[in-house]
């Protein structure tokens, strides 16, 4: 890529964040165990009995309940390592024509989403700024290990099973449901609208972490942008292996498959956050481990030295990066369809 070349909506390619990112950290402490790379979305700093866990992430592809979304966004990071989280800071950059209304409403999310998961907000920072459409919310977590475990994507081994736990898709289902009511109100039933913004709801993957960690799992990456196979893409990047994976078997619920098919997007590249993907010497025994807990989960795939494979309807096809997340496409195709009204 050129210099002159501008960047495309989303996250930032691999190979320029290892191009331009990862070459420039500044200077290195020892206490920085785990340090940034494809695929590491949580820092451990050694300081002492524990190691102290850290990660950030903004919102800004939501609308509707986005400081809810944005504090668990951040602690999944977290629980994705099989830690605790234990605080927050968050960041709030407010457009000019925001109301004390709204800000209120965004704070009440935020102490609400802390509240569900037993976290405090720790510090800050609140302005308004100029130039903005739209509030962005960055949120940084911290937390500590158990035992000074931490179930990092680069320690996935050759023979691991790759299990997936909740569905696919589920966090781009809900924000779509929930930011374009008035489009969806002629494409899915009541009952199916109502389902699509709780699963909200499950977009924690606190208990998902903790469980993969007591039942000896290897690794594990939260599926956020480039949703399910974006993830499967990082962790493979973070341990330096291959994969096979059968997509056909990555759980996807029927609203996700029908608000795909409208969007014209691939549900298993839409932001997947709640969905965590584990890998374990025993992918079955893990998933009877969960489902005994209540939480949906299902192998789906293979670590291999270094073949990367998605297998579909009987053909084969590269697990790639992921580009850009399919919320974004979604997005603009529906905004056209709205203004279009």
């Amino acid at each position: 890529m050129k210099k002159n070349e501008s960047l495309v909506v989303g996250k930032v390619p691999p190979e320029l964040l290892e191009q331009i990112v990862f070459s420039r950290l500044g200077y290195p402490r020892k206490e920085v165990v785990l340090r940034p790379a494809i695929g590491e979305d949580t820092a451990a700093l050694e300081l002492g009995n524990e190691l102290l866990l850290a990660s950030t992430d903004p919102i800004t592809g939501a609308e509707d309940k986005a400081g809810w979304l944005a504090v668990k966004v951040a602690i999944n990071d977290i629980a994705a390592t099989g830690g605790e989280p234990i605080c927050i800071l968050v960041t709030l950059l407010l457009p000019e024509v925001t109301l004390l209304s709204d800000l209120e409403r965004i704070i009440n999310d935020i102490n609400e989403a802390c509240q569900e998961e037993q976290v405090q907000v720790a510090g800050g920072h609140t302005e308004v700024t100029p130039g903005l459409k739209q509030p962005i919310i960055s949120v940084t977590a911290l937390g500590k290990t158990r035992n000074k475990k931490v179930l990092s994507s680069s320690n996935a081994q050759v023979g691991d099973d790759i299990v997936v736990t909740k569905w696919a898709g589920m966090e781009g289902t809900s924000i779509l449901v929930r930011d374009f009511p008035g489009v969806f109100a002629d494409v899915l039933d009541e009952a199916s609208i109502e389902q699509a913004k709780e699963l909200f709801s499950m977009i924690s993957v606190t208990l998902d972490g903790k469980i993969a960690a007591e039942a000896g799992a290897h690794a594990c990456h939260d599926a956020t942008e480039g949703g399910v196979l974006g993830a499967m893409y990082e962790l493979c990047q973070a341990s330096g292996l291959g994969a096979v994976i059968y997509a056909d078997k990555i759980p996807v619920l029927p609203v996700t498959l029908r608000v795909a098919e409208f969007c014209k997007i691939d549900p298993l590249r839409l932001i997947s956050s709640g969905c965590l993907v584990v890998t374990a010497p025993d992918g079955e025994k893990l998933c009877k481990a969960y489902k005994e807990a209540g939480v949906n989960a299902t192998v789906v795939g293979k670590i291999v030295p270094k073949a990367r494979e998605v297998v579909q309807s009987g053909n084969k096809s590269c697990l790639c990066s992921p580009g850009t997340d399919h919320l974004w496409l979604a997005r603009r195709y529906l905004e056209s369809i709205a203004q279009g009204r």
